[in-house]
């Protein structure tokens, strides 16, 4: 996804604070709709507020964008990264010694 796709959709979100739909989006900006959707799933700023009834009992999602302070930490930065992986750790922390059914 390009960057100014996002940088365009990011501009639209934060000048409506109450939230767009991506449908809002795609015809404010002129953009595809697959093309809003797969920038706002790439932006990390930008979230689900809430979900309003649409067409046939489906529901739209209702998109904002929040502001990042510039000193805000990022899941990519290095000193997040652990030495151990999230599987190892999950297993070792939740798994206890469980005795097996002895054998007849």
């Amino acid at each position: 996804m390009k960057p100014v796709r996002q940088q365009r959709v990011r501009k639209l979100l934060r000048e409506h604070q109450y939230g767009l739909t991506a449908q809002e989006i795609s015809d404010a900006t002129g953009m595809h709709i697959a093309n809003v959707r797969t920038a706002l799933r790439a932006m990390p700023d930008v979230y689900v507020d809430r979900w309003i009834p649409g067409k046939r009992g489906s529901y739209v999602k209702i998109w904002i964008a929040v502001f990042v302070p510039p000193d805000c930490p990022h899941p990519k930065d290095k000193q997040f990264k652990g030495g151990r992986d999230r599987k190892s750790t999950r297993l070792n922390s939740s798994h206890t010694d469980i005795s097996r059914m002895p054998s007849s």
